[in-house]
């Protein structure tokens, strides 16, 4: 068992160290893959908080030109903010639902909560360098920070957030 659990650990960190490492070449990927590779870095986090997550791809591969690496640490960074407001917010039945989907040449990527959504006050200022609602030990405000400029300047995209009936909706 403690030799399974090694294995298991160093590529876990094998993992880590591929994902984080950036892409210098921009590549055709498929985003369906990557927010699957993204979720299967902190599937049992959702599973330990009793967390449901719904997968909603409406096409079967999503091929894009880009930098898959840091699409997916978006990706990453935008379900761990919503997973911490899901525990924070004491949510019963906290749910995380990822969908794709191609629409007159476009891809969406939504990434939806019902963590209860953002503050009106604080929601325009989201993406801005510094701003964090976790305080300083959680948080360093750079998150959805970068996630901006790596879907903005770097994939030529569009990230935006609105608050629905019931939670926050992250759609790139």
């Amino acid at each position: 068992k403690a030799d399974m659990l090694t294995k298991n650990m160093s590529k876990t960190i094998d993992d880590f160290r591929n994902f984080f490492k950036p892409n210098k070449e921009k590549e055709y990927f498929d985003i369906n893959k990557s927010v699957l590779d993204s979720l299967a870095l902190i599937e049992s986090t959702f599973e330990h908080h009793k967390i449901e997550l719904e997968k909603n791809f409406k096409e079967g591969k999503i091929e894009f030109f880009g930098f898959p690496n840091e699409f997916s640490q978006v990706v990453l960074n935008i379900i761990s903010n919503a997973k911490d407001a899901l525990i924070e917010n004491k949510i019963e039945n906290p749910k995380l639902k990822i969908e794709t989907k191609v629409e007159n040449d476009n891809i969406y990527i939504s990434i939806k909560d019902n963590a209860l959504g953002i503050n009106e006050d604080i929601i325009n200022k989201i993406f801005e360098p510094y701003f964090t609602t976790k305080g300083e030990v959680q948080g360093t405000g750079i998150g959805l920070y970068m996630s901006k400029i790596i879907i903005e300047k770097n994939m030529n995209g569009k990230i935006h957030v609105e608050n629905t009936n019931n939670g926050a909706n992250f759609t790139i």
